[in-house]
């Protein structure tokens, strides 16, 4: 008879505040309750919002926890989640952090000493080197006061990529490491987006072809890349406009219209705001090709999204799935405007049905590796062996 685990998913947030994370946890912990455990997220969301999460992931009631925050939002500390762990240490039998740098590693470390159980940790990207070089000060003093005792004394840190972990031991850590990466769920691979809904909105004509970029709009994104890119290829580009979806953070919004406005790109660039739920799936319904000009990445639901609704991929190197060029369903380029601009005319010049097709294989592939309940039921063996229950699962690596 099947053991069921009592696992705790704990992160500063899943909601609109999360940005990636979030769907990757959500998409995680509905895998997990499938398969018959029981399974918790503890983040610093607001109730109403967890609620419509809920609903929207088809998760169970009250799956989602809240907490309020104490001080700035992106420090997510929350007085009440420390006591919360306190008082129920041992309702659980693992915790598996999401993301790092904020106070949520304080609450990991404090079951670890309390309950002497494994915890999991899975950064999302947040320590490869050019995140690192962001915001130092922030995360120098998170060290000090909590990362580093979160991130050594962890059972098993789970990386989404075999660069990732790279970038593991590069910070220097030794822990085992799972390789995992995220997923997605059955529901979207069958949902269909209206692709009229979505151009009506925005008021896009039939004819204007889109390329699509959803996701922080930070210097992180590469998108004064894409521009530049663009401007070169103006001609070529008079049927096509560039949509970016997603948060303005740092006000780099502002930076990215100046950039645009100097190339004489106005035109071909559409800033949309956020999108999620069924108006995200309609967007993907609509659009020829989905861009992500990054410098670093994890590893991104958005292209896990794009190629499970059928949209061929266009991104750097930075994606670490080379599976978009040996499955023929989209470009890897390297991080720099003039690789990007050929990859972009390539693109941009290859008939609508050859892209249709692309997008028919990327959407294969995902229902072949990328399926939410094989990825959360390879971490539940993962869990098993740090419980002592099961053999050490082949994914891991010392």
């Amino acid at each position: 008879m099947k053991t069921q685990l009592r696992i705790l998913h704990l992160t500063s947030y899943v909601g609109k505040r999360s940005f990636g994370i979030g769907s990757a946890v959500l998409n995680l912990a509905r895998g997990q309750q499938v398969l018959g455990h029981r399974v918790e997220i503890w983040s610093c969301d607001v109730k109403e919002e967890a609620r419509y999460l809920e609903q929207e992931n088809n998760l169970l009631p009250n799956t989602i926890r809240t907490f309020p925050i104490f001080g700035p939002s992106r420090l997510a500390y929350s007085p009440k989640l420390e006591r919360a762990i306190a008082q129920q240490a041992d309702e659980y039998d693992l915790i598996h952090q999401h993301g790092i740098w904020t106070a949520i590693s304080r609450s990991t470390n404090y079951w670890r000493v309390k309950t002497g159980k494994p915890t999991v940790i899975a950064p999302h990207g947040s320590l490869d080197s050019w995140t690192l070089r962001r915001s130092m000060w922030k995360k120098r003093f998170a060290m000090l006061c909590y990362e580093r005792e979160n991130l050594h004394k962890a059972s098993c840190l789970h990386a989404l990529s075999s660069c990732e972990a790279d970038g593991f031991r590069a910070f220097g850590l030794k822990n085992p490491i799972a390789i995992l990466p995220n997923g997605i769920s059955e529901e979207w691979l069958r949902q269909r987006g209206d692709a009229r809904a979505f151009r009506e909105r925005f008021r896009l004509s039939d004819e204007t072809r889109l390329m699509f970029f959803l996701g922080r709009i930070t210097p992180k994104k590469g998108l004064p890349l894409l521009l530049r890119a663009m401007s070169a290829l103006r001609y070529d580009l008079k049927n096509w406009k560039l949509i970016i979806a997603g948060v303005n953070e740092f006000g780099h919004q502002n930076e990215l219209e100046s950039i645009a406005f100097k190339l004489s790109l106005e035109s071909h660039v559409q800033f949309i705001g956020p999108l999620y739920g069924q108006s995200k799936r309609d967007a993907f319904a609509a659009v020829d090709l989905f861009v992500l000009p990054s410098y670093s990445e994890g590893a991104p639901v958005a292209i896990l999204e794009a190629l499970g609704a059928g949209v061929p991929i266009l991104a750097t190197c930075a994606t670490p799935w080379r599976e978009i060029v040996t499955n023929g369903c989209g470009w890897l380029t390297d991080i720099s405007v003039a690789a990007i601009r050929q990859a972009l005319h390539e693109a941009i010049h290859t008939p609508r049905d050859v892209l249709r097709d692309m997008g028919r294989r990327g959407k294969a592939l995902i229902a072949k590796k990328y399926k939410i309940n094989s990825i959360a039921e390879q971490l539940i063996l993962i869990y098993s062996w740090l419980l002592g229950r099961k053999e050490k699962p082949s994914c891991v690596f010392n």
